[in-house]
């Protein structure tokens, strides 16, 4: 009888434990503070938009499996995390309909239609925003979604700054997301998610490094450019840091382990260009609430390119 003396296998060869469903669950628990800060600032509404994107996704993704014909995975948490993400990145007071149709455009368009987690090449949750924000762009605008609900005055961050009113935008209410935008405004509650996500290692680092210090280097060499022409103020680069959806972007949506490089070098050149990106489109972009979302799925496309960047094997030129 023939024996097997070795046994050859593609490595790795143990496996650390993770997976997506740890990977999901633990980055949807990070962020529960973020939406309970949301739902503190916007009430009821922040509640119904957090609410209806998890069950929409969660619906779209069960749908979708049944008709093509494949398991039902929603105990991955896959598309609750997706729902979670999409609905921080939302107005509280967006109408239903268009939180059910961006939650089905992110699993449907973004995800299932190219084989389920591990197969789409851009991030689903960005997706999904992108087709509601360039459809449906008044409903989309959190000065406008935001103007009817109460003890709430005053501009987005954003478009304060645009407007020069940089008294407005103090660091203290952007820390904590005290002034009008996205549900998942509180951006010093994202950094402490995202720093715990490093710790356990469910993201990688060079990808979040990589995109702040693109946002950065915007900052410092466009900044001054956002506000209006012959205004002597000057923009800070920590507002500019925490406004918006940079931290998201930094330490949930840019790292996607599915449409982000994997190579080291290749993962420092994705974030940063796309931080970088991110800042060019908020200064001089019409769509500049959404450059964040915009900036990393435009390198997203490059991914596949930038991954080819790896040393060579020895002995091969």
């Amino acid at each position: 009888m023939k024996e097997n003396v070795l046994t050859v296998s593609v490595a790795p060869f143990w496996h650390s434990g993770a997976g997506i469903a740890r990977n999901s669950y633990i980055s949807m628990a990070v962020l529960l503070p973020v939406a309970a800060v949301g739902v503190m600032h916007y009430r009821v509404g922040a509640l119904a938009v957090l609410g209806l994107c998890i069950g929409s996704c969660m619906l779209a993704e069960a749908l979708m499996q049944k008709i093509i014909g494949r398991p039902v995975t929603l105990g991955d948490g896959s598309a609750a995390l997706t729902g979670m993400l999409l609905a921080l990145l939302l107005p509280a007071g967006v109408p239903w309909w268009l939180v059910v149709v961006g939650s089905f455009s992110a699993i449907i368009v973004g995800k299932q239609i190219y084989g389920g987690i591990g197969s789409h090449p851009l991030n689903a949750t960005l997706v999904g925003w992108v087709m509601i924000r360039i459809s449906w762009g008044v409903q989309m605008d959190a000065d406008v979604a935001l103007a009817n609900l109460p003890n709430l005055s005053g501009l987005s961050a954003l478009a304060a700054l645009r407007g020069g009113y940089v008294d407005a935008v103090p660091l203290k209410d952007v820390w904590m997301g005290n002034l009008i935008g996205p549900i998942g405004s509180a951006s010093l509650l994202v950094l402490i998610g995202g720093l715990v996500l490093l710790a356990l290692r469910v993201i990688k680092w060079e990808v979040s490094l990589g995109f702040l210090g693109g946002v950065l280097l915007g900052c410092v060499l466009f900044g001054s450019n956002m506000l209006p022409e012959g205004s002597d103020a000057s923009v800070n680069p920590l507002v500019m840091l925490f406004s918006g959806n940079v931290m998201l972007g930094a330490f949930f949506l840019a790292p996607d382990t599915t449409s982000s490089p994997s190579q080291p070098i290749a993962m420092w050149i994705y974030g940063f260009a796309a931080g970088l990106l991110a800042m060019l489109i908020r200064v001089y972009g019409n769509y500049y609430d959404g450059g964040v979302v915009f900036g990393i799925l435009l390198v997203s496309l490059a991914s596949p390119l930038l991954d080819k960047i790896r040393p060579k094997a020895r002995g091969r030129e």
